[in-house]
């Protein structure tokens, strides 16, 4: 057996003894930093829980009512549309609370009708003043469930337009007289311009249409007033009621440009018939206007919005537009129609073919689009034949939608009689 020197002994007991004692400094450095980095991340997940029981209620209060013009800023508001504000604040999903919600909605605007009345003389201009303002629709009260008082074709449900675009905005804004410069009537007949906005997105926003209603309003006279409240078996018309005499509808389909996420480039066109209404107001403050339907005696609940207010400022680059000339359009569509259709069902095939680039037949790019339609024996003459077929039906279809449309305006009027 080797012996081992006894001098060298104590030397490796020390040298055990530094490595347990590293070894135990370098645990309790690794605990002691678990167990700060554990307290750090405690610390933050109950300041997120804090921060998130104390501000949530808020947050979603405010998402809830930003789109009735930051009602949330108004609430507690020592005025008189205070209780119905509120009650627009609320957002109910299933279908119980928002039938008891409505009944809430139409016994408050009741109560506020029955306190309200208009100060100046009937026949005093000055009593129009205190409506000019700009507004949002909030809410509205039919007494028919199926009724569409707002945004007629463009809005109704199950339509063919809501199938493309969803409502983004809608807008009645009483502005003072000719405020566009398009007034029909002169200052002598006119007290307001009534400015009616459908704006709506499709496509997650890459397009967007804009439907405005520009009209004239005018004060109905006492002679009209008292005819149309003989026999009337609703809420009897006030000296505020005014006819409201609407241009054809002006309609402005847009496409986001690239650069910019809030910028459209826009066909703007003017489409059906002029229409008017008659338009009363029932009840009016500083934040909320409602408005009730001259012969339908629906009521719309309109909140106002700041006189900066971007969104509801559109109108106002959208009207300086001019629209696009209908014969002009009625031209180009036959025209597409035209060459279409010679080519579809003509000799014009003759002509597509000779012009179509070879690349497209003997390109590799183009060799599976070429194999699968040799597959089903189909030429390229053929696709090109059913293209020119589609395109003519569609330019058809335009042409007869410009010819005839009536711009989204139902029957009666409802759709005049709010945005």
């Amino acid at each position: 057996a080797r012996l081992v020197p006894t001098d060298k002994a104590p030397h490796r007991k020390q040298t055990k003894q530094k490595q347990r004692d590293r070894t135990v400094r370098v645990h309790y450095y690794e605990s002691n930093k678990m167990i700060r980095a554990s307290l750090l991340l405690s610390i933050i997940y109950a300041n997120v829980i804090t921060t998130s029981a104390l501000v949530s209620p808020i947050g979603l209060k405010r998402h809830g009512e930003r789109k009735h013009a930051s009602l949330f800023s108004r609430r507690g508001s020592d005025i008189e549309s205070d209780s119905l504000l509120s009650l627009l604040s609320e957002d109910e999903t299933d279908i119980s609370s928002q039938q008891k919600k409505k009944i809430m909605l139409r016994n408050e605007v009741s109560s506020l009708e029955s306190q309200f009345t208009s100060t100046e003389e009937h026949d005093d201009p000055k009593r129009f003043n205190p409506l000019i303002g700009l507004y949002e629709v909030a809410s509205v009260i039919t007494n028919n469930d199926k009724e569409n008082p707002v945004g007629g074709k463009w809005t109704r449900s199950g339509g063919f337009a809501q199938k493309l675009f969803k409502t983004r905005k809608t807008y009645q804004h009483i502005l003072p007289f000719n405020s566009t410069g398009l007034a029909r009537y002169d200052g002598q007949t006119s007290v307001a311009e009534a400015i009616n906005v459908v704006s709506l997105d499709g496509l997650g926003g890459l397009l967007r249409a804009t439907v405005i209603l520009r009209g004239d309003a005018v004060p109905l006279t006492p002679q009209e007033l008292k005819d149309m409240n003989t026999n009337r078996t609703i809420t009897l018309l006030s000296n505020l009621a005014i006819r409201a005499n609407f241009d054809a509808p002006r309609i402005f389909f847009g496409k986001r440009q690239r650069r910019s996420k809030n910028a459209f480039k826009y066909l703007p066109l003017q489409l059906g018939p002029i229409s008017d209404v008659v338009l009363d107001t029932s009840f009016n403050d500083q934040f909320v206007r409602i408005g009730m339907g001259g012969t339908s005696g629906t009521r719309f609940i309109f909140t106002r919005t700041s006189d900066d207010d971007d969104e509801a400022l559109e109108y106002k680059a959208l009207l300086q537009q001019p629209p696009a000339k209908k014969p002009k359009l009625l031209g180009m569509m036959t025209s597409i129609l035209l060459a279409s259709f010679y080519i579809a069902f003509g000799n014009g095939i003759k002509l597509a073919a000779s012009i179509t680039p070879s690349f497209v037949t003997t390109s590799a790019a183009f060799s599976p689009l070429v194999n699968l339609l040799s597959a089903v024996k189909m030429s390229v003459g053929g696709l090109i034949r059913i293209t020119a077929g589609v395109t003519g039906l569609l330019a058809g279809l335009g042409a007869l939608l410009i010819a005839f449309s009536s711009g989204g305006i139902e029957r009666d009027g409802m759709q005049a009689e709010a945005a």
